[in-house]
């Protein structure tokens, strides 16, 4: 009983992986979640090998749609 309210997490299996829900439109690479805006229904998703963002806004069916993929440029 004391198993119960154990987590999926555990010192054997290790950290649970990232959940990837998207390619990268640049290179076909996995994307991983940068931001959220859950006010303006968009989120930004960045490329683990070459640093892409792709922007994505939910459209009136509730579905994932990509607005624009660039390149994230360093603010100096």
């Amino acid at each position: 009983m004391a198993e119960i309210g154990r987590t999926l997490e555990s010192p054997l299996l290790g950290p649970r992986p990232k959940v990837h829900t998207g390619r990268c439109q640049n290179c076909g690479y996995a994307l991983e979640l940068y931001e959220m805006d859950v006010k303006k229904s968009m989120k930004v998703m960045r490329c683990e090998r070459c640093g892409v963002m792709h922007f994505y806004k939910k459209d009136m069916l509730g579905k994932w749609r990509l607005q624009r993929a660039a390149k994230a440029e360093l603010a100096r």
